[in-house]
């Protein structure tokens, strides 16, 4: 399994940077104290931007205490180790009508046994990260840390572009593991929403 000092160690030969990280939970180098700095920073982000499918799960959220004064009735506690909403409920009901404020989830339906929620969680656990996520984290992690290991504008720029075309076809490779979701509404939906019965649906 890959360890934390691996990425760090991968993130750096990007840079053309032939030193090593030894241990980043204990740092002793300059260079082991930049990456702790960034090293969960830079995974919580990377997993909010491309939403892998290792990370996605589907949980019960607690009701908050919290009573909104207008808009809506309910509110939801968001969980800690959530880094994105994809959305409530399954995933062919496009009226879920909800709103993430703070630290909740705002809406108007009551769930006495939680709120479904499906979401991107905070992965920790590198043996569940597959490799193209991995090879992305440390392309990435080069890419904050570089201004303080090479001072390198030329390097900002070329791993910028690099991870332009890897968070493409990381967003790619994931997709194709899930089918698309065909979203039925009958006619009467329909007008409802102003499709049809004369209207033009834009």
């Amino acid at each position: 399994m890959v360890t934390k000092s691996e990425i760090c160690n991968l993130a750096l030969s990007r840079l053309g940077d032939k030193k090593t990280v030894e241990n980043i939970e204990n740092p002793t180098t300059q260079t082991e104290k930049t990456f702790r700095k960034w090293y969960d920073v830079t995974r919580r982000a990377t997993l909010r931007r491309v939403m892998p499918s290792f990370a996605r799960v589907r949980k019960a959220w607690a009701k908050s205490n919290y009573e909104p004064d207008f808009g809506y009735k309910y509110a939801y506690d968001y969980r800690s180790d959530c880094v994105k909403v994809l959305g409530i409920g399954n995933l062919d009901d496009p009226d879920n009508d909800y709103v993430v404020e703070g630290n909740h989830i705002l809406t108007n339906s009551d769930y006495p046994n939680g709120l479904p929620v499906r979401y991107v969680q905070d992965v920790t656990d590198l043996s569940k990260m597959d490799d193209s996520f991995i090879e992305l984290f440390s392309y990435i992690l080069a890419y904050n840390v570089a201004p303080e290991i090479t001072e390198s504008s030329t390097m900002l720029q070329y791993l910028q572009n690099i991870i332009l075309i890897k968070v493409a076809e990381y967003i790619a490779i994931t997709s194709q593991e899930n089918k698309p979701i065909i979203i039925k509404k009958s006619r009467l939906a329909n007008a409802r929403l102003g499709y049809g019965y004369g209207v033009k649906k834009h």
